[in-house]
């Protein structure tokens, strides 16, 4: 019963952060749990685990992913398009790349439904 009850909590923590503000679009499907593992191997170097950035792994002064009253707002179709095209793509750094050529389409909303479920802060 406990299990169940956390699996819930989790899941609606989960449902959530997908949620947009109104007139923001966000894309049907996308599996957080297979962007995990896409966001683990290709963007936690440069925005951290919880992506916040700061990782230093790579570049130091990396966008949050989690700022609070920004991420929210910003439609699927250009978290797309940074993560495909890179950041030059929107007026964001080169270092930014881009993983259009590595990931699939799926792939990327995979790893934007999980920069979803990140809380902001």
């Amino acid at each position: 019963m406990l299990l169940a009850v956390a699996a819930a909590l989790a899941f609606g923590a989960a449902e959530a952060a997908q949620e947009a503000p109104e007139g923001i679009e966000r894309f049907e499907g996308g599996d957080p749990d297979a962007g995990a593992s896409l966001y683990k191997r290709y963007c936690r170097g440069c925005h951290g685990e919880d992506g916040r950035g700061g990782a230093h792994t790579f570049m130091p002064h990396i966008g949050n992913l989690t700022k609070k009253d920004y991420i929210e707002f910003l439609p699927d179709t250009y978290l797309f398009t940074v993560i495909a095209e890179g950041g030059v793509a929107v007026g964001k750094s080169s270092y930014m790349p881009a993983w259009g050529g590595t990931l699939s389409e799926d792939e990327i909303k995979d790893i934007i439904a999980h920069i979803r479920t990140l809380p902001t802060y």
